[in-house]
C-alpha cells in the first residue's frame, strides 16, 4: 500500500511539473505554442485530472495506512488539481469568447501595427475584419463577431487637451504592464494627433500582444481616444483582448 501511494504521488507530481513546463518551453523557444497546446491538449490534461483524483484517494488512504506519506499525497492532489484545472479553464474561455485575436474600437480605421508589423509573428499586422470568425453560426465576420461579443469596446472621448491624455496613456500603459515600442504623430499632417505602440507579454507563455492607441483631437477641444490589441499567434485570444481594451478605457476614462 504504501508504495502505491509514493507511485501515485510521484507520479501525479511529475505530470503537474511537465504541464506546468509548457509555457516556459515555449517563452525561451524550446518548442513554439503549437506544438505546447498539442502536448497539453492530447497527452497531459486528462492524465493531470486523473492523477489528481488518484492522489486524492492516496491521501485518504495514507490516513488509514501510511500516515507518514499523507502530506506527501495531499501535495500531490493539491498540485495535481491546480494544473488541471489550467487546460479546464482555458477550454471554459474559448467557448466563452468569439475566435478571434483582433480588437478595435475602430473599424473602418483600425489604429494601424507599425513598429510591430516585423517582428515576429504568425498573425499578419493588418486587420481583417472582413475575415470570416471561425467557430461562428450562423458565420459572422471578424468585425461583426467582436460587435456582438463586446458591444461596450467603443471609442472614448475625452474632454481633454491632447497632452494631458497623452501623459494619461502613457501612465495607462505603464500601469498595465506593458511595454512601449514606439510612439509619434498619427501622420505628418499638422494636428492629426498621436499614436503609442505596445506589448504586452504574458507571465507563463511570453504570448505578445501589440497593444495601439490612437489620440485624436477634436473640432470642440475633446480628444478621442482608439485602441487596438491584436495578438501575434494564435486564433483565439481567449478574451484577452477584449479585457486590456476595456482595462485601458476604463483606466483613461478614470484619469479625465
Amino acid at each position: 500500500m504504501r508504495l502505491i501511494i509514493l507511485i501515485v504521488s510521484i507520479a501525479a507530481i511529475a505530470l503537474a511539473a511537465a504541464l506546468a513546463a509548457l509555457g516556459p518551453g515555449v517563452r525561451f523557444g524550446l518548442w513554439d505554442y503549437g506544438t505546447a497546446l498539442g502536448w497539453m491538449r492530447n497527452y497531459l490534461a486528462l492524465p493531470v485530472l486523473i492523477a489528481a483524483g488518484l492522489a486524492a484517494l492516496a491521501f485518504l488512504l495514507s490516513l488509514w495506512k501510511a500516515r507518514g506519506l499523507a502530506p506527501l499525497a495531499l501535495v500531490a492532489a493539491l498540485v495535481a488539481g491546480a494544473a488541471g484545472y489550467v487546460p479546464l479553464k482555458m477550454k471554459a474561455m474559448v467557448d466563452a469568447n468569439p475566435f478571434i485575436h483582433d480588437v478595435t474600437t475602430d473599424f473602418e480605421n483600425p489604429p494601424a501595427i507599425v513598429a510591430a508589423a516585423g517582428l515576429e509573428r504568425k498573425n499578419p499586422p493588418d486587420y481583417l475584419g472582413e475575415s470570416e470568425a471561425p467557430r461562428t453560426d450562423p458565420p459572422q465576420t471578424v468585425t461583426q463577431a467582436q460587435m456582438a461579443a463586446f458591444p461596450d469596446i467603443q471609442p472614448l472621448i475625452l474632454q481633454t487637451s491632447l497632452e494631458e491624455a497623452t501623459n494619461a496613456a502613457r501612465a495607462s500603459i505603464a500601469a498595465m504592464g506593458m511595454e512601449t515600442l514606439a510612439e509619434g504623430p498619427v501622420s505628418e499632417e499638422s494636428g492629426s494627433g498621436w499614436r503609442i505602440e505596445a506589448v504586452s507579454t504574458s507571465f507563463w507563455y511570453g504570448f505578445k500582444d501589440d497593444f495601439i492607441v490612437r489620440l485624436s483631437p477634436g473640432p470642440d477641444g475633446s480628444v478621442r481616444v482608439d485602441v487596438r490589441s491584436k495578438s501575434r499567434v494564435g486564433g483565439s485570444d481567449l478574451g484577452a483582448n477584449a479585457a486590456r481594451a476595456r482595462a485601458f478605457l476604463a483606466k483613461m476614462k478614470s484619469s479625465a
